[in-house]
């Protein structure tokens, strides 16, 4: 295959999310969003997109946050290729994975690699996750200089990470929490923020109490995936609760959970009143859902019913062929960063997302676990018929 170089495939994948707007614009005109802005403006010309909104800017410590859509910390995805995409998606502010604060102490390999964060991720946030305070302090100085924001994981349900203390199993104890935050705020020079849920169970939620003391050891801002470490992933999520937090404290307040449509998102900032929102699992394959919140919001009173201010369902899908254009340039990006054996395994379970619901796909899933190289997969790609 081709030679890759990082400057030629952003190039590519400006003019992806050109593409992208030229098939949305068709069904919605963005109002506040300005064609300019779009890259639109210039014919073939495909400029730098500015997804800065004046309604939504605020700041983490001294970072701006240009609009309220953040990309979420996945494990084993939100690696440089998502983050990069997710920046040129829509997304004002990207996470690293979750990284062991013991694997960056101790100096392991796959640890550090997690750290690295190119130009076109940023703002990036840096997460990593313990119990050990000083451990926690330590990593957090070692690799500050390559954040815009160091961020402590308080909420991940994973068993693995509870087991170890770690994650959201610190919810159940919040004098750790506190020297946790204060060893990490005093070693670094950077904002640090805190991702929490609402609490270990339906009978210990304690998110306000946590959020008091996460601001008042001088946190920056606050990550709250509306449902108890318990719930995991199922369940409704309490945006009332979060709501309440955002009463309580003043720094930024950022909400998650089951955040998977722009209407949904356009809701429950309005209920909640946070400063952004956070969009993880639904973006998974369809890293454009965060360009089309992100347009819905400038243009959200073109959404609403003018009989009751109600939202009208945005259900926008790109088509079949942008779609495999989509995949061809991530599988690229995942070479580029990860080499073709390693990048083309993990492409496997991407594609199974990107073509969701895509008709008469399932005769073809079958062949996305075989691909080995990179022509395995430009060949299942290009025999994805266009209906």
């Amino acid at each position: 295959m081709e030679e890759l170089k990082l400057n030629s495939i952003i190039n590519k994948l400006k003019k992806l999310v050109r593409d992208y707007l030229v098939e949305y614009i068709k069904l919605y005109q963005p109002s506040n969003l300005q064609k300019k802005q779009l890259g639109l403006s210039n014919g073939k010309e495909i400029n730098i997109i500015d997804y800065k909104t004046s309604d939504y800017l605020f700041k983490i410590g001294n970072v701006e946050i240009k609009n309220p859509i953040i990309s979420a910390p996945l494990a084993g995805i939100s690696d440089n290729t998502y983050r990069i995409f997710a920046m040129f998606f829509g997304s004002a502010l990207t996470f690293t994975e979750m990284i062991a604060s013991y694997g960056i102490y101790y100096n392991h390999k796959k640890s550090l690699a997690l750290t690295n964060i190119t130009e076109f991720e940023r703002p990036c946030v840096l997460q990593i996750f313990g119990s050990n305070p000083e451990i926690m302090a330590e990593a957090a100085k070692r690799v500050e200089d390559k954040a815009d924001i160091i961020d402590i994981n308080m909420g991940c349900p994973v068993p693995k990470i509870l087991r170890s203390g770690s994650g959201g199993f610190l919810l159940k104890d919040q004098k750790k929490v506190e020297k946790i935050i204060l060893k990490v705020v005093k070693a670094v020079k950077k904002p640090v923020s805190a991702k929490v849920r609402i609490g270990w169970n339906r009978d210990n939620i304690n998110i306000i109490d946590i959020a008091k003391i996460i601001q008042g050891c001088g946190a920056s801002a606050i990550f709250i995936h509306g449902r108890t470490v318990k719930q995991g992933f199922s369940g409704e999520v309490d945006y009332e609760v979060v709501r309440k937090v955002k009463d309580t404290i003043s720094i930024p307040v950022i909400v998650s959970g089951d955040i998977d449509s722009p209407q949904k998102a356009l809701e429950v900032l309005k209920f909640n009143g946070c400063d952004g929102t956070m969009i993880g699992r639904a973006a998974r394959g369809s890293i454009w859902l965060l360009l089309d919140i992100l347009l819905s919001l400038g243009n959200q009173y073109s959404f609403s019913s003018e009989s009751n201010g109600v939202l009208k369902k945005i259900d926008f899908i790109p088509s079949v062929s942008w779609r495999k254009e989509f995949a061809r340039l991530y599988l690229k990006f995942l070479i580029y960063f990860k080499g073709e054996y390693k990048a083309t395994r993990e492409f496997r379970k991407h594609l199974v997302w990107i073509f969701k619901g895509v008709k008469g796909i399932s005769k073809e899933r079958k062949y996305f676990f075989r691909i080995e190289t990179f022509k395995d997969a430009i060949d299942i790609i290009d025999s994805i018929e266009i209906n």
